[in-house]
Order: C-alpha cells, then sequence, then structure tokens
C-alpha cells in the first residue's frame, strides 16, 4: 500500500465544514443521507480513488460510493485539485447498460474487492453491497398496506355487530344499563393502557433487533430532535437560543425582536454562521422573519430528510403494520361491543342517546389512538431507544454532554425564558419544541447502475 499517497488522500478537505452548501451537505440534502452515512461514504470513496489511482486495470465503485464521485465531478476545481494529489486523471466511465458490457463490469468489480481487501480490509456492506441509503436500516418490510386495513375495517365491525346481536343477545339483556356503562368504560381503559404499553415494547424491539447499525447509532442531536417532532423549527430554536445565551444575539423585550450583537462566531459549526448571516448590521428582525429565512435553507433542513425516511421505512416495517393489525383488530371488537349494545338498546325502544354518546367517544379514541401509532410513535422509538439504552449505558458520557446532546435530552426546558418570550408562538407541545415541518429536500440517488456495479474508473 502507497501509505504517502493514502495519507495526502486522506487529509484532502470534502466537508467543507465552512460552507453553508458545500460538498457534504449537498450530498445529505440531495441524497437524504445522515450526517455520519454522509462521512462515511466520502471516506469510501477516497478509498476507491486510491485503488483507481494505484491500479493499471479498471476498478468499479458500488452505487453508493459513484454517488459520491458524480457529486465531486460537479465540484469541477476541487476534482481537479484531487486529481493532482492522485497523479492521475480518474476518468468516469458510466454504463450504457449493454449487454456487452456485463463482463466489463463484473470483472472490474470483483478486482475492486480484491485491491479493497488487499489494502483496506473488508468492504463495509452499507457502502458496497447496499443500492440506497435506506437498505442500511435493515427491517423487513411489510407486505400490506395500512392504508388497505383502515378501508376493510368498517365493514369488519358491522360484521361484528351483526354477529354479537345474534350470539350474544341474552347477555346484553342481563346486564343493566348502569352496569354495562360502566363496565364498558373500565374495560376500554384497561385495554388502551395495554395496547399502549404493548406498543411501546414490541416497537422497542424494532430498534434492538437492527442494532448494532452504524447508521442508527451514529445519528446526530439534529437529526435525533427531527426524527421526534418530525418538524425542521424544533431544530432553528435550540441553535438560535445557544447564540443568545452565547450573547450574540439579543431579545429586544420592547418589541419581542431579536438583535444582531456580534457577527465573530468561532463556533465551526455552519449553521451558526448561516443564522448571523441572516442578519444585516445590527438588524432587528422578528423570530418569525428569522424562521422563514432559515428553514428551507439545506444545511439544516438536510437533518429533516434523512430522519423522516427512516422513520418512513420504520412506518412500513413488517412489524409496525402487524402491529397496527393487531391494534385495529382489538378495538374492532371492542367498538363492535358498544355499538352492539347501542343497536340493541334502539330495536327495544329505549332511550339511545347516552350509549351512543359513549360508543362515538370510543371510536374517536380509537381512531387517534391508531393514528398516534403509525404517524407518531415510530418517529418516538429511536430517540426514546437513545435516552433510556444508548446515552445512560454509554462509557463514554463526555460525547454526550454538549449543548445539543443537552437539548435533545431535555427539550424546550433548557431553553432560556427571554428566547422563549418570542419563540413560544412557534413551539408545539412536542418534548423538543417547534411548529410545524417542510419535506423540503429531494431524494436524488443512484448514478448509472447496471451491469455489476455500473460505473468504472481507471487512471489514464
Amino acid at each position: 500500500m502507497n501509505v504517502t499517497l493514502w495519507n495526502k488522500i486522506e487529509k484532502f478537505d470534502l466537508i467543507f465544514p465552512s460552507s453553508e452548501y458545500g460538498f457534504a451537505t449537498r450530498l445529505a440534502y440531495e441524497n437524504r443521507w445522515t450526517d455520519y452515512f454522509t462521512q462515511r461514504a466520502i471516506e469510501e470513496y477516497k478509498k476507491f480513488m486510491f485503488l483507481a489511482a494505484t491500479s493499471n486495470q479498471m476498478v468499479s465503485p458500488s452505487e453508493i460510493v459513484d454517488v459520491v464521485w458524480h457529486q465531486h465531478l460537479i465540484f469541477t476545481e476541487s476534482y481537479k485539485e484531487f486529481c493532482i494529489i492522485l497523479g492521475k486523471k480518474i476518468e468516469h466511465i458510466p454504463s450504457t447498460h449493454d449487454k456487452k458490457e456485463k463482463d466489463k463490469f463484473l470483472k472490474a468489480k470483483k478486482i475492486t474487492q480484491e485491491l479493497y481487501e488487499q489494502n483496506f480490509g473488508n468492504q463495509p456492506k452499507e457502502y458496497w453491497e447496499n443500492n440506497t441509503f435506506i437498505d442500511s436500516i435493515i427491517i423487513e418490510k411489510s407486505k400490506l398496506e395500512i392504508s388497505y386495513i383502515w378501508i376493510l375495517a368498517l365493514p369488519f365491525i358491522l360484521l361484528l355487530v351483526i354477529t354479537f346481536r345474534y350470539a350474544f343477545y341474552d347477555l346484553y339483556l342481563s346486564i343493566n344499563n348502569p352496569l354495562f356503562v360502566f363496565l364498558y368504560v373500565l374495560v376500554c381503559i384497561l385495554i388502551f393502557l395495554f395496547l399502549f404499553l404493548y406498543n411501546q415494547n414490541e416497537l422497542k424491539k424494532t430498534v434492538i433487533e437492527t442494532s448494532p447499525n452504524s447508521v442508527i447509532d451514529n445519528l446526530t442531536p439534529a437529526e435525533l430532535i427531527v426524527m421526534e417532532t418530525a418538524e425542521i423549527k424544533s431544530i432553528i430554536h435550540g441553535y438560535v437560543n445557544y447564540l443568545i445565551v452565547e450573547k450574540y444575539l439579543k431579545v429586544d423585550p420592547l418589541n419581542n425582536k431579536i438583535k444582531l450583537i456580534a457577527n465573530d462566531v468561532e463556533n465551526p459549526n455552519p449553521i451558526f454562521r448561516v443564522i448571523l448571516d441572516s442578519f444585516e448590521d445590527n438588524q432587528v428582525i422578528t423570530y418569525k422573519e428569522l424562521l422563514n429565512k432559515l428553514i428551507y435553507k439545506p444545511i439544516i433542513s438536510k437533518s429533516y430528510n434523512a430522519s423522516t425516511m427512516i422513520a418512513e421505512k420504520i412506518r412500513k416495517s413488517k412489524r409496525v403494520v402487524n402491529l397496527f393489525l393487531i391494534n385495529i383488530a382489538i378495538l374492532s371488537f371492542l367498538s363492535a361491543f358498544g355499538l352492539t349494545r347501542a343497536l340493541i338498546v334502539y330495536i327495544r325502544g329505549k332511550e339511545i342517546v347516552y350509549i351512543m354518546l359513549i360508543n362515538l367517544a370510543v371510536l374517536f379514541l380509537a381512531y387517534k389512538f391508531l393514528a398516534y401509532l403509525i404517524t407518531v410513535l415510530p418517529n418516538k422509538i429511536i430517540p426514546n431507544y437513545f435516552k433510556k439504552d444508548i446515552i445512560p449505558s454509554s462509557s463514554d458520557k463526555k460525547g454526550y454532554n454538549n449543548w445539543e446532546w443537552n437539548y435533545f435530552i431535555f427539550g424546550t426546558a433548557l431553553l432560556s425564558v427571554t428566547f422563549k418570550s418570542v419563540a413560544s408562538p412557534y413551539m408545539t407541545n412536542n418534548s423538543v419544541n417547534g411548529s410545524g415541518g417542510t419535506s423540503c429536500g429531494s431524494s436524488c440517488g443512484g448514478g448509472c447502475g447496471g451491469c455489476g456495479g455500473g460505473c468504472g474508473g481507471c487512471g489514464s
């Protein structure tokens, strides 16, 4: 291995940490990758380019590495500098999906694997075998669609009502109305409580079964906050509050606006630079105006793109869909049991208003409970896993002691009183607050796939 060359390649800056929309930010934003996955993909790209520079044979990138390569080609000046370090101009050879090329690319893929193992050890599957980022989250996808289950729920409840009407008619008549209402409400409470605890436990297994998983275990505080709240603004709240506490910004208590105090922030995180640059010299603006300037910035919204993609895969997983099926079946039986009572009361010409109000309440709660199960709970399961398992059991507590991790753990309790005075209208009741979400971003990726690797590169 040419150690000297590899050291130069390793040191080559492809992150551009001081840039608002630099190379790494573009990769993460446009492909919906997490920060960790983006950094590792760049490392694998550098390893591939090392192989291309030191080999006289054609080598072939993986789909993930090829995405990085395509992005780097757009940064023409950076790519030229990189090729100077490599000592060769590495040509990108796209696949035309011609069957005649199949053997050529399969051979290149095999050569690449052999050279990689000789120089760097085994190829990590996440970046060399998977075609997309989300494939690294190994969760079995369900063949059922939740929307179909919703559609079938109503006729299923009607069928149960008809069945209960004839099967348990004598039982219904044997229970007086006040006692039936009391028992029915009590059973509803117990079933809802049981299902809530059962769902929490089952969804936790979804995360545990994927552990260890480098992508999940290395999520950033910002990504976890967005996953938990499904809101971009929750990230902005934390960063703006930090700048207020550190006296770069100041809240004007007279008009509830924010004023720029200092513009020379030393923290290398580009988000701070983006926030401060949103102010003109000594400009005082409302927090709403500041949010509108920041919410679509890729450096901020990239966390939303990656986190919602992971949460979406969890929602469509076999475990979550099966869990939804169990819940809706149990709640359908519960609702049908109460509705049957209302039907019998109606048939007998008794007062029906009171029992129908109870049934409508149960149906409404069941709907909200099921909606929470599929739209909210999957988002919270990974953040809760961090709070209750990963962080407490970490031997290196120092890594979780900075303000970003504290903000993720403690939420709005960490925000200053002066900041809350202007930000509270834009916060919800989530544990880390925000207001509204946006799915800005795109999910492009891939590159030139097919034929045993998709693209090839060789030194010229």
